[in-house]
């Protein structure tokens, strides 16, 4: 975060950002934007809880989450938190504690109360993830780059211009507007 604020990245409004859990990130956003509104990846909160359950309760689990990534605004949101609580307490404490330990950080899309058609590309981080998967994939026979040559920039740079041809747009890019102005007012305190 330091190196990208040193090249000069600014952000004039909130910044929206989703993560995959790790605390050192998540401190490092919140240190530089200290108003910036951290969203967990739900795939990545799922896949972690499901880990912890037996397969006969992968359904539900699923269910519930498919849910909570279409509900429209916070009150819809809390309410299905609430049935993943109830669900999850009495089968597996392991599981329970996890879905806890994301906290508000689960909801905070929710809680901008932007329209529904956004939850599919930024309740995840599987928009970077592609590009990370397409560069590996364009990388991966490349086995040594010669340090006294910019051979590792200009192949990173190869396989970043492949994965862009596999880019598409923001699945409800129509609602990025209600995004930009939620960003811009005070987000709302969870009761």
């Amino acid at each position: 975060m330091s190196r990208i604020v040193n090249r000069g990245f600014t952000c004039e409004h909130r910044l929206y950002v989703v993560l995959d859990g790790s605390d050192a990130l998540r401190g490092a956003v919140v240190a530089f934007f200290a108003d910036a509104v951290v969203q967990r990846c739900l795939v990545h909160k799922e896949r972690n809880i499901k880990g912890k359950l037996s397969k006969r309760h992968w359904g539900e689990l699923s269910r519930l989450f498919t849910r909570l990534r279409s509900v429209q605004g916070i009150e819809a949101a809390e309410e299905v938190f609430g049935e993943l609580k109830s669900f999850l307490k009495p089968i597996n404490a392991e599981a329970y504690r996890s879905l806890h330990e994301a906290g508000d950080d689960l909801l905070a899309l929710h809680r901008l109360d932007v329209p529904s058609t956004l939850h599919r590309s930024l309740l995840s981080t599987n928009a970077i993830e592609n590009s990370f998967l397409n560069t590996r994939r364009k990388l991966g026979r490349v086995t040594r780059f010669r340090a006294e040559t910019d051979q590792a920039s200009r192949w990173l740079s190869y396989a970043l211009l492949e994965a862009e041809k596999g880019f598409r747009r923001i699945s409800g890019h129509s609602s990025l507007p209600a995004l930009i102005a939620a960003l811009a007012r005070p987000i709302a305190v969870s009761k």
